[in-house]
């Protein structure tokens, strides 16, 4: 049986990652958005990388 990978927009993945600061069970939200615990710590990874690297772009 062949798995389905599923793809994200930007805005869904931010949203989560927005909401999974706010929240204290991870493994809850990850349940309520349909991801896993794991996705979720992906895309916070991801997400501060990405805004480490625009901060360094900008020479501040």
């Amino acid at each position: 049986m062949k798995q389905v990978l599923k793809i994200y927009d930007k805005a869904f993945k931010e949203k989560a990652v927005q909401l999974s600061y706010e929240r204290t069970i991870i493994s809850e939200l990850a349940r309520e958005l349909g991801v896993t615990a794991p996705q979720l710590y992906k895309w916070r990874k991801e997400f501060k990388n990405l805004e480490r690297e625009v901060f360094l772009e900008k020479g501040i």
